[in-house]
């Protein structure tokens, strides 16, 4: 899973994206959709704070040559 979703930032060139995918009871993954940005904003203040610290870090820095 997790080279997929990297494969798929490094093909459209994205630095960040928020992934939705559907698990079915047997455990097969289904990729759903990337969003440019993720619903996190309704944790507390002290995670919000952090996650768009971290966003805004990496945005600055680029993605990975």
């Amino acid at each position: 899973m997790r080279v997929s979703v990297l494969a798929y930032l490094t093909h459209f060139r994205l630095v960040y994206g928020a992934f939705d995918f559907a698990v079915t009871r047997d455990g097969a993954w289904y990729f759903l959709e990337c969003n440019p940005n993720g619903p996190w904003a309704w944790q507390p203040p002290g995670i919000t704070d952090a996650v768009a610290h971290a966003l805004a870090d990496q945005l600055e820095k680029g993605s990975a040559p």
